[in-house]
């Protein structure tokens, strides 16, 4: 308590003095809609298919008002401690054990995003050689000659000019939202079978972590997003918010989702990526889409790297004398050797154990997804709440506490559907 009661606003009025980035809420609303979606949008149509389209929608807007509420309070927290970061926030309410929490929070989540990527090579790429040069080829061969190309992108140290690739990748996704549409709205097109036949409580539990991953992701930069804000618009952050997660990404997850349950019905793929194989336009776009997500794989792994090197000294150098974990041969054998290599072809073999992408991002969303975006947002602001009642504002408080419940069932959800 002692920690809580430390002056909390001692940074806060040195941060009110400066002046603002150069973002606007357009910037800064397009930055959010793309941190939170990705390839994983084409997946939300299986899980539609499998808990019910009606039972999922309501889950959706569950869990839509949920990362809200959690954006805001993360900057309504920010703004009151004077921080703009994430992990600065949970250093500065925790202390060292929080800067480890958060780092092992986020190396989680990278790490089953680089395996995401997997998924989608191994899905996407060999469809992708057969359709041009008519040969089959082994999945799991074409994506370790992937990974060989992505260490040496990794140590070659230009690995910087690939952030383009983010943006191809989403891009990418236009074709396939495209051919689902218009094939949805073919009424020559035999009726498939009804989602109904599907729907099952597997489904259901499988659901909302799917979902959970689809809206995730712009929790750990939306702090740094309204700091670059210009002044004029610095309280536009809140309207941005609420515009992104209550309207255009449930929006544009419900019509997605139901262009494909109405396209496939019960017969709905766990992955719709791997759909349109007679389509040309479809097979250029699987290529590029494949190919992006195998440039960007460097983008995720060497943060991923530099933060499990970070955390080893951050545990170790309390234990080791004259601070010398940093220079320990072990460290540096893992970071100029073994590191790169254990993570990539760990989360290969990750990848082709959890066969699917909806496995994969059921994992990612269920457990540190979740976590980290609702749970520790809604944990943070009780801890200062109960130290600055008259600052900050009781109705957040309960809408924290709610948020936790909502984290917490979402991982039940989570560990349920792996053991049904």
């Amino acid at each position: 308590m002692k920690e809580a009661e430390r002056p909390l606003l001692e940074k806060a009025s040195q941060r009110n003095g400066k002046k603002g980035g150069s973002g606007t809420p357009l910037s800064t609303a397009l930055n959010l809609a793309a941190s939170s979606m990705g390839t994983g949008l084409l997946t939300l149509p299986h899980a539609f298919a499998s808990c019910g389209p009606t039972l999922c929608t309501m889950l959706l807007a569950i869990l839509a008002v949920t990362t809200d509420v959690t954006l805001i309070l993360l900057i309504k927290l920010g703004r009151q401690l004077g921080v703009s970061t994430f992990g600065s926030l949970m250093q500065r309410l925790f202390g060292k054990e929080g800067s480890a929490c958060f780092q092992l929070m986020l190396i989680s989540v990278l790490f089953l995003a680089l395996t995401a990527m997997q998924r989608v090579v191994l899905d996407l790429l060999p469809i992708f050689v057969f359709a041009i040069f008519g040969i089959q080829v082994s999945p799991l061969g074409l994506s370790m000659m992937v990974n060989v190309f992505v260490l040496l992108a990794c140590y070659s140290g230009s690995y910087h000019a690939l952030r383009f690739t983010s943006g191809a990748a989403l891009l990418c996704l236009v074709p396939f939202i495209v051919a689902l549409s218009q094939d949805a709205l073919d009424s020559s097109r035999p009726s498939p079978r009804p989602a109904a036949e599907l729907a099952s409580m597997e489904g259901f539990l499988l659901a909302s972590p799917i979902l959970a991953s689809a809206l995730a992701g712009g929790h750990f930069s939306v702090m740094e997003m309204a700091a670059e804000l210009k002044p004029q618009h610095r309280e536009s952050i809140y309207p941005v918010i609420h515009v992104v997660y209550l309207l255009v990404l449930p929006a544009c997850y419900v019509l997605v989702s139901l262009a494909g349950i109405s396209l496939f019905g019960a017969d709905t793929p766990k992955n719709i990526l791997v759909e349109f194989q007679d389509n040309k336009v479809m097979e250029v776009a699987r290529g590029v889409l494949s190919f992006t997500n195998a440039l960007r794989m460097p983008l995720i792994l060497m943060p991923c790297h530099s933060l499990v090197c970070d955390t080893i000294i951050l545990f170790t150098s309390g234990r080791v004398k004259d601070n010398s974990a940093a220079s320990s041969p072990v460290l540096n054998a893992w970071r100029t050797v073994a590191g790169m290599p254990l993570l990539l072809f760990g989360a290969a073999c990750l990848a082709q154990w959890l066969s699917s992408l909806s496995n994969i991002l059921g994992l990612l969303g269920g457990t540190c997804g979740v976590l980290g975006c609702f749970c520790i947002p809604g944990a943070m602001y009780l801890w200062v709440w109960r130290a600055e009642r008259k600052n900050l504002s009781s109705n957040y408080a309960a809408l924290a506490a709610l948020a936790i419940v909502v984290g917490l069932a979402v991982v039940l959800s989570c560990c349920l559907s792996w053991i049904w």
